[in-house]
This record gives structure tokens, C-alpha cells and sequence, in this order.
């Protein structure tokens, strides 16, 4: 009788060690940062970890997902504009809910927010309403990257996850760059 014990035992140790690392893949997944739309954030030659169960970001929270343009392509932003708001760019401030004009509005503080870059797009400033199920995304780089001013909100069914962990970084040379590996976001 101890010998079918231990074989049942045996049985189920195997399958949970087959398992775990389909139920980690199920939930978080490794992506590298290729771009610096994101510096001072995220660094060209990092590497993220993304909770993909987190799919219902609130403003502040850096998302990965789809590119609408290519499918195959993976893209990580900051979100600004939630549900039903109105986002209002106006020069480099941002204001959600309210007409920048209009006494009392405040800019959104966006101590991320960078524009040490030389722009590599057209400056868009104005007024985009974000659609049910939608979220209007930012690049930190404000001057280096695209974002929802240039082709439009995102899809909650776009999203991938949240990136919270940079587990390597390297620089173009080749460098490891400790000190951000282990960063939390």
C-alpha cells in the first residue's frame, strides 16, 4: 500500500512541477523595453516584468499593450485619460475633466513627464474625448514618442498588463546597469 502512496505522490509532484511554470507564463510575462518613449521611466535595453491580471489601470499606471498598427508589436505607455473624460494637452500640460481656460482647472502633476528630447513628431495640443472601455495613453519622453494624440486611444482589450519590476538592464555598450535592476514601477 506505501508503494501506490508514493507513486501518487510522485504522479503529483511531476504535474505540479509541469504546471507552475504554465501558470507563471499565465500571468506574467517578460517583455524588453526597445524604445526610449518612456526614458526617464524606462531605459532602451531594460527588461519588464508584466502582471498581465492587471487590466483595469488607473491613471498614473504604466500599461503594456497591442499596437493597434501591428498586432505583433507590444508597446508600454503611461495612462492619462480614463472612461468618459475629456484630455486637454495643451503645450506641455496635461488637464483631464475640465477646459484649461476655465478658472480653478489644474494640470495633472506629471513629475515623469520629460521633454529633454528634440521632438520627433509633430507638437499635437488639443482637446480628445475618451470613448466607454477606452484609456488615452502618454508617452513620459514626451518629445521621443507617439501616444494616443497620434493614433488614438487604446482598447481595454489591447492591454497586456502592467509592468511593476525591471529584472535586467543593459546599456547599448553592453554595461549591465545595475542600479536599475530590481526598480519597482
Amino acid at each position: 500500500m506505501t508503494r501506490a502512496v508514493w507513486l501518487v505522490f510522485l504522479v503529483l509532484l511531476i504535474a505540479v512541477l509541469v504546471a507552475i511554470p504554465f501558470g507563471i507564463r499565465q500571468r506574467y510575462e517578460g517583455f524588453s523595453v526597445p524604445s526610449a518613449s518612456m526614458v526617464p521611466t524606462l531605459l532602451p535595453g531594460d527588461y519588464i516584468l508584466v502582471d498581465k491580471s492587471v487590466r483595469d489601470p488607473a491613471r498614473g499606471d504604466l500599461i503594456v499593450f497591442q499596437d493597434a498598427a501591428d498586432a505583433t508589436q507590444q508597446l508600454v505607455k503611461r495612462v492619462v485619460g480614463l472612461s468618459g473624460e475629456d484630455v486637454h494637452v495643451a503645450g506641455r500640460q496635461v488637464f483631464v475633466g475640465c477646459d484649461p481656460t476655465a478658472a480653478g482647472c489644474q494640470a495633472l502633476p506629471e513629475p515623469y513627464a520629460d521633454f529633454s528630447d528634440r521632438p520627433v513628431a509633430s507638437e499635437k495640443s488639443g482637446m480628445w474625448h475618451v470613448p466607454a472601455g477606452r484609456f488615452f495613453v502618454m508617452a513620459d519622453n514626451r518629445n521621443a514618442g507617439e501616444d494616443s494624440r497620434h493614433y488614438g486611444t487604446v482598447r481595454w482589450q489591447q492591454i497586456t498588463g502592467r509592468p511593476f519590476l525591471i529584472y535586467w538592464s543593459s546599456d547599448p555598450g553592453g554595461g549591465i546597469r545595475w542600479g536599475r535592476i530590481g526598480r519597482i514601477h
